[in-house]
């Protein structure tokens, strides 16, 4: 049977190659026949119109969140010359987001080898080159923490800018020239910037073109024309004065310390992990002994993402949180050496799906078509080489590294006064703390939190490894998993039902039934159970988790990660921060709408 998938809009990889050419004094695009840089100094340049042209040293030192938007990451000198000038100042607890806009992406290679002839650059340039991301459209997230840094890379048209909710201290226009490029500098575009910039935010830029000045006046700003660097005769800087409400997003601002976390699994250390790096003082409170008492406590966890066709809340959330999840994941040092997780579709519906999936573009990397000797009978198989394993263990601890961990402490009741609360369990101890998030998966006290949470279970089975899977480091998927070896063991499973009751003997047969028959065949020695391990998770309806605040000030719940908690969690636990700082949420604003839990009730 034949199935046909209608969608209103692909869910693609649109970013194209582009050639440049290059020397150690200019770097052109062939596309637009315009100038990454055209001078013997491009980052005395930079410096100059960017930098310092919009007052950055001085602007840092009176906030502790700057807010620098990019229309034109381009090689990225104007970051790495940022990140550079405000060293010595990120390190002393000050806070940069970097966002910047790119449609047109270059290659890793062409970077590294653009970046050869910045020597002044080494260091910073060489921790870029290895922390970026795919080349795909999309939001990408990078944390540097050794400068206090994150860059948002969105891949995507300038006008993608409207998608999003947030407010910027500082704009660098550096797209190409309006004669090459025009339609970087739309009346809708520098609309977008200005609605998208703090009160007495400013913008510099290196044109200086009538077309581009009127249409800033126009939008709002008020503009001036400066001396151009070098040989340009001058340029544009302007300064936003027409709102009539200051906003200050700086995070320090707002005295939510300490902050408890209730929950010890993969959300509560991604919680903990998200306010640390922002030296916030929190510390986790758990019910059972250890982190990962509950359902994130199995050996190994997989990280993938959950692709579609069409660009679904579902589908956009799922890739999103995936490539953050498994990038810190792999920065923290959790991810053990694999080569990736193949799909065996087991219906015509998802063939189809995979097969429609392979024409999106997407880069290699991320997910490939997939051929081999030993699967010759298989058609179909999809590789996604990035993906794969999680140590649970190691990524609970790294993610929780120097935060206090409190156990068997099982809350029954919160007390609320004016500055803090005080937690109490059921034996009447307590704890205080300023702000309190509810991370504590199906379990949660909130009446309303249980209507939206579905309860499920789950098994995973453990078998002894076997020697004809030690030097494959291959992860199965086939509606269910099927780790590489791990520990001495591989995982099997989950299983999934909505009965809570623990059966252990036969959740571990239906574990092993599941298993196909070419992966049985492989096994040299006699498939043996060694282990189970059984675990109950938050689901919701619609498959999306959530996040928002109660009715009681400073308190905050987020969950209904399901089955995908070491995915979902550390990307949403991010944004749930930054929710409650107040800083730029760069996500697709019908995406954010959906997550929180007030627009779903």
């Amino acid at each position: 049977m034949l199935y046909k998938y209608i969608v209103s809009k692909l869910m693609e990889n649109k970013l194209k190659n582009i050639s440049v050419i290059s020397s150690n004094k200019i770097l052109k695009s062939e596309k637009f026949n315009d100038f990454y840089f055209n001078s013997i100094n491009p980052t005395n340049e930079c410096k100059y119109v960017y930098i310092d042209a919009n007052n950055l040293i001085e602007k840092i030192e009176q906030t502790s969140n700057l807010v620098i938007g990019e229309l034109g990451f381009g090689i990225g000198l104007n970051f790495l010359m940022t990140v550079k000038s405000l060293k010595k100042n990120l390190i002393n607890n000050k806070h940069l987001h970097y966002i910047s806009f790119e449609g047109y992406p270059l290659e890793h290679k062409q970077l590294k080898e653009i970046y050869s002839n910045f020597s002044e650059l080494n260091v910073i340039s060489n921790v870029l080159l290895n922390r970026l991301p795919l080349k795909m459209s999309g939001v990408h997230d990078i944390y540097f923490p050794e400068y206090n840094t994150t860059l948002t890379l969105v891949y995507d048209d300038f006008s993608s800018i409207e998608k999003f909710s947030f407010l910027a201290d500082v704009w660098y226009l550096d797209g190409f020239a309006p004669k090459k490029n025009l339609s970087a500098w739309t009346e809708d575009i520098l609309r977008n910037i200005y609605k998208k910039t703090k009160f007495e935010g400013t913008f510099s830029t290196f044109t200086s073109a009538t077309i581009v000045r009127k249409e800033l006046i126009k939008v709002g700003f008020d503009v001036s024309k400066k001396i151009g660097f070098s040989h340009k005769r001058e340029m544009l800087i302007g300064i936003k004065r027409k709102n009539i409400k200051k906003i200050n997003l700086s995070f320090h601002n707002f005295n939510i310390e300490p902050v408890a976390i209730i929950g010890g699994g993969v959300t509560g250390a991604s919680l903990a992990f998200s306010l640390k790096k922002r030296n916030i003082e929190c510390f986790i409170v758990e019910k059972g002994h250890e982190l990962g008492n509950g359902a994130s406590g199995n050996l190994v966890a997989f990280q993938i993402p959950k692709l579609t066709l069409d660009d679904s809340i579902y589908g956009i959330f799922s890739l999103r949180s995936y490539l953050y999840s498994r990038n810190l994941a792999i920065n923290l040092d959790s991810v053990p050496i694999s080569n990736g997780v193949i799909i065996f579709p087991n219906r015509d519906r998802e063939n189809k799906k995979f097969e429609e999936l392979l024409n999106l573009k997407w880069p290699y990397e991320l997910f490939c078509n997939y051929q081999s000797v030993e699967f010759q009978n298989f058609k179909n198989l999809h590789l996604f080489p990035n993906s794969g394993i999680v140590a649970t263990k190691n990524f609970l601890k790294n993610l929780s590294k120097s935060v206090k961990f409190i156990n068997n402490f099982e809350v029954k009741k919160i007390d609320h006064f004016k500055n803090k609360k005080i937690i109490y369990n059921t034996v009447g101890d307590s704890i205080s703390a300023k702000t309190v998030i509810w991370a504590n998966g199906y379990e949660v006290k909130n009446e309303l939190l249980k209507k939206i949470c579905i309860p499920t279970s789950g098994q995973v089975t453990y078998i002894k490894k076997d020697i004809n899977f030690l030097n494959q480091k291959l992860n199965y998927s086939y509606g269910n998993f099927f780790s590489q070896e791990f520990s001495d063991l591989h995982q099997i499973g989950s299983t999934f039902s909505k009965d809570l009751n623990k059966n252990e003997d036969y959740n571990n047969k239906l574990n092993i039934i599941n298993i196909p028959l070419f992966l049985k065949e492989k096994f040299k020695s006699q498939l043996k159970v060694v282990n189970s391990r059984f675990s109950i998770r938050s689901s919701t309806a619609n498959r999306l988790p959530y996040f928002g605040s109660l009715k009681e000030e400073n308190e905050f719940f987020i969950g209904g990660m399901g089955s995908w908690g070491f995915t979902y969690a550390p990307f949403l636990s991010e944004l749930l921060v930054k929710h409650i700082m107040h800083e730029p949420k760069i996500i697709e604003t019908k995406l954010l709408e959906k997550l929180i839990l007030d627009n779903r009730i």
